[in-house]
């Protein structure tokens, strides 16, 4: 190992499992909570998915406002009236129910409860920004898809509309008190987001297990959490997508998802998610999307820096790599990642209607993104535009 010492750190208790998020009111209990604001969006009101959690919450005899306005993406905008309810209502807590937005707006908004200035100050994308002084309001996370993680990361990614740039912003001071990982509130999850979430987590446990500081051997915790987060959605997402209710995927799915949700905060992600924020800042490409149509080209362009690394992610999909070179058992980690993308039938990324002409101001975008940096390869602003080029000519 080439490290002396390494850290980890995941400072939200995990609650995983069958009903987990009808313990809500309970864990609202402890924390003292007297009025919680839900922040969520409206499809997730329209599914139903909020019925049991609010009883839950009513039990308690706990009042609480619902926020449901978070789109895609969220912007700045969506932050700011979040925070202006949860101050209105006399709110002490939040809850967010939902994917990646709704849990990224709920930290963000709780966070600004208790710190002065703009979120955008405080985005971290360029290695720069301020940093938080306070706690902000205590945080419960629910999550309804499989894929960003984010219910146990220390991040929060809000839109910049004035630069049309996806912030990252984080800090110990953001993490959930608790996440409530409950597989029963993905059963029958639309089979395009189920595909865009799963490769979404996939992307974190991929990016995870070949960063530069996993390369380096910095964190053998963050490797076992990875590697088994790919092995898990690799075996159980193509299941999870044709089968909607299949809830043995279902739960396989989400464990892997939060699994990797816990790995890549502690060590970095890579270029593949540096080159989907500006797509979604830009063009607003689904963050899943985005990173699915990547992958299997960061993969390939990655692949010399690191071939034991992609052999052993090629095993976790179940590959034999007996008798071949490092490069060919690695290469075949990419072709694992191309069949499965196509699979679960990602949209081209021409279909986004996006001129080829910006390439180079999505790539300059790219380069600047602390995720790039994290990239086992070194990515120039060159190098980003022939791998947009090469995603865009994919049929």
């Amino acid at each position: 190992m080439l490290f002396e010492t390494t850290q980890f750190y995941v400072g939200t208790k995990i609650v995983f499992g069958k009903n987990a998020s009808k313990q809500i009111g309970q864990e609202l209990e402890n924390l003292g909570s007297k009025h919680v604001l839900v922040v969520t969006d409206k499809g997730i009101v329209q599914a139903g998915l909020l019925e049991g959690i609010v009883e839950s919450i009513k039990q308690q005899g706990i009042a609480y406002t619902i926020f449901d306005q978070v789109p895609p993406n969220p912007p700045r905008e969506i932050v700011n009236k979040g925070i202006d309810l949860f101050k209105s209502e006399a709110c002490d807590s939040v809850v967010a129910v939902g994917g990646g937005s709704s849990i990224d707006a709920a930290k963000a908004i709780a966070i600004m409860i208790h710190n002065d200035g703009d979120i955008i100050e405080y985005d971290n994308s360029e290695l720069g920004g301020k940093e938080f002084k306070n706690p902000g309001a205590p945080v419960i996370t629910i999550p309804t898809t499989s894929g960003t993680g984010s219910e146990v990361t220390q991040w929060s990614v809000i839109t910049d509309e004035k630069r049309n740039w996806k912030s990252s912003i984080g800090s110990p001071l953001m993490a959930a008190k608790v996440a409530l990982v409950d597989p029963v509130l993905t059963l029958n999850l639309p089979p395009a987001i189920t595909a865009a979430t799963g490769v979404d987590a996939l992307t974190h446990a991929v990016e995870a297990y070949t960063s530069k500081a996993a390369v380096a051997g910095f964190s053998p915790i963050t490797d076992t959490l990875a590697l088994k987060a790919i092995q898990l959605i690799a075996k159980n997402l193509r299941q999870a997508y044709v089968q909607g209710n299949n809830y043995d995927a279902r739960e396989k799915m989400m464990i892997g998802s939060t699994m990797a949700g816990m790995a890549f905060p502690q060590i970095g992600l890579g270029t593949c998610h540096g080159m989907a924020h500006p797509l979604g800042g830009h063009y607003d490409v689904p963050h899943g999307v985005a990173n699915a149509i990547l992958l299997p080209h960061i993969m390939e362009y990655n692949l010399m820096c690191c071939p034991d690394r992609f052999a052993d992610i090629a095993v976790a999909f179940g590959e034999d790599i007996k008798g071949l070179s490092p490069m060919d058992a690695a290469e075949k980690a990419v072709s694992a990642v191309k069949r499965l993308v196509k699979d679960l039938e990602i949209p081209l990324l021409k279909s986004y209607n996006i001129d080829p002409e910006r390439f180079p101001r999505l790539a300059e975008d790219a380069v600047k993104e602390a995720a790039t940096h994290d990239n086992p390869r070194h990515t120039s602003v060159e190098d980003a535009i022939q791998l947009y080029q090469k995603a865009y000519d994919e049929e």
